[in-house]
């Protein structure tokens, strides 16, 4: 019994609390994974499922309390783009999350309704849009002939393709730049499935860009800032496009 219970908290720790399973597979594989685990439990004692339970809730309390004492893990040069290729490989992001990968908006309303009751991806959309009014990114701007926009941080472009999709100009385009290649490899899949045209993708670090100076009119940066070790750089202050960043 000891034995059966531990194989079956080892199954359970493979799963986060959101309920899926975290391998580097296809998101199929993974909720696959996820619906099998549930199908062999929903087959055994609910004593045993408890017991099991328990024994996984004190080894995530012990591997977290180890994680805890190993301190801050530093930068290094490849761990931020390695960190979202492996992400990306696996899909875990982009099945949950959508296109986008950071935060919703929620208006008053619906933080009083609870914001639960939104659907998570819409959300995420809401809060691009509210970015862009906050930002002046308005109708005028965005019929532009020729308007130049630098997503900065772009992950698989799911903002660089809903602004783009919203120039008007024959000559306007949206570049996305990313440390993860397969981000870029991603992003570029998506654009030829949503037939955009007037966007690219780039693998480029933020800190140090290679475009020559005036090159943007727009800059967006969304929840990418905390992945910079250098919060100041001459490339972000001044050089590569002719605004400063829109929103950041």
């Amino acid at each position: 019994m000891v034995q059966l219970l531990l194989a079956i908290a080892i199954a359970l720790a493979s799963t986060s609390v959101s309920g899926f399973v975290y391998v580097p597979y296809s998101k199929k594989l993974a909720a696959l994974k996820f619906r099998q685990s549930f199908t062999l439990l929903s087959a055994l004692p609910p004593t045993t499922i408890k017991s099991a339970a328990a024994l996984t809730s004190l080894a995530a309390l012990g591997l977290t309390v180890k994680k805890l004492n190993q301190g801050r893990i530093p930068y290094t040069p490849t761990s931020v783009a390695s960190e979202y290729d492996a992400w990306t490989q696996d899909g875990i992001l982009e099945y949950y999350w959508g296109e986008h990968i950071h935060l919703g908006y929620y208006n008053k309303e619906e933080m009083v309704k609870g914001y639960k009751k939104k659907n998570f991806i819409q959300a995420k959309y809401d809060f691009t849009e509210e970015m862009m009014k906050f930002g002046g990114l308005d109708d005028a701007l965005k019929a532009q002939e020729s308007l130049k926009v630098l997503d900065v941080g772009c992950g698989v472009g799911g903002t660089s393709r809903f602004i783009a999709k919203q120039l008007s100009g024959k000559d306007s385009l949206v570049t996305g730049i990313t440390l993860s290649p397969n981000q870029v490899a991603r992003a570029n899949e998506l654009a030829v499935e949503q037939k955009v045209s007037n966007v690219e993708f780039k693998v480029m670090n933020a800190l140090e860009m290679n475009f020559p100076d005036n090159s943007f009119d727009v800059v967006w940066g969304c929840e990418s800032g905390e992945h910079m070790p250098s919060k100041v750089s001459e490339r972000m202050s001044g050089n590569g496009y002719s605004h400063p960043p829109l929103l950041s």
